[in-house]
């Protein structure tokens, strides 16, 4: 039985600062897989022993073999679940139903001040460098492409050929697409911009992941606990709302068709 089935099962019998660990799991499982049992302790101001004892007492041997749980968990893709009985027919729509559940629920819980000032920043940057490894990369390109489509100052960083993050000042903005497993080139370009003086950007996972701390403004999806695959749809969502929003801010709204550039206008 996996980890968050396991908690919610035992969850009732557990004391109350059991009870706090379980709750800090279920709401930010990367900060699980990600950290020691005594850096996560930190975080939430409980022992490192409360943290083994959690870990026994909804059915693990210990916390190295619950943090192996979560891990295969976070990797696995989505589960197709039978909410609706008449969709048994179409199970295509049945994912996308679950898509559409999780861009409702990343709407109701983004936080718009923070989006604002992404949308600033965006806006009035003198550059704008664009940045994601591995499944991120695809999210840096589209983003990049369109981006640059309306400011005319955004790039896409690849880094086959790029030999880092070059130009000094807050005149300067990164970018940086950050997904668990969180790499470590993502973060060494971070750290890099940071000492730069650019304004860094982040949409990530979590907020423990480990390329916040060089964030000036980070955006969290919510839903910490989904898969490469149900982050897809959330991640281009947030993508469309901020650049829709720097379109306005810059009087381009026209972009969304121009038709002026395609042969079918």
């Amino acid at each position: 039985m996996p980890y968050r089935e396991r908690t919610e099962q035992h969850y009732d019998s557990l004391t109350l600062g059991l009870k706090k660990v379980g709750e800090a799991l279920l709401a930010n499982p990367i900060l699980f897989a990600t950290r020691s049992a005594k850096q996560i302790a930190e975080v939430l101001g409980v022992s490192e022993t409360m943290i083994v004892r959690f870990s026994k007492a909804i059915g693990f041997d210990g916390f190295g073999e619950l943090q192996k749980d979560i891990q295969q968990t976070l990797l696995a893709g989505p589960v197709v679940t039978d909410e609706n009985p008449g969709d048994h027919e179409n199970p295509f729509g049945q994912v996308m139903s679950s898509d559409v559940r999780n861009i409702q629920k990343a709407a109701a819980e983004m936080d718009a001040v923070v989006a604002g000032r992404f949308v600033d920043i965006l806006a009035e940057s003198e550059t704008v460098q664009v940045v994601g490894y591995y499944q991120s990369f695809p999210f840096a390109h589209w983003f990049a492409f369109l981006l640059n489509t309306l400011t005319g100052t955004a790039s896409l960083y690849r880094p086959e050929t790029d030999i880092g993050i070059i130009k000094q000042g807050s005149d300067h903005c990164v970018v940086i697409f950050s997904y668990y497993r969180y790499a470590m080139g993502t973060i060494r370009l971070a750290e890099e911009a940071r000492s730069n003086g650019n304004l860094v950007l982040v949409i990530t996972d979590s907020s423990h992941s480990p390329v916040v701390r060089y964030a000036d403004h980070t955006l969290v999806l919510p839903g910490a606990e989904r898969s490469v695959l149900e982050k897809g749809p959330v991640t281009f969502s947030v993508m469309n709302t901020l650049l829709l929003h720097i379109a306005k801010t810059l009087g381009k709204l026209d972009f969304i068709n121009p038709a002026n550039q395609y042969y079918v206008k």
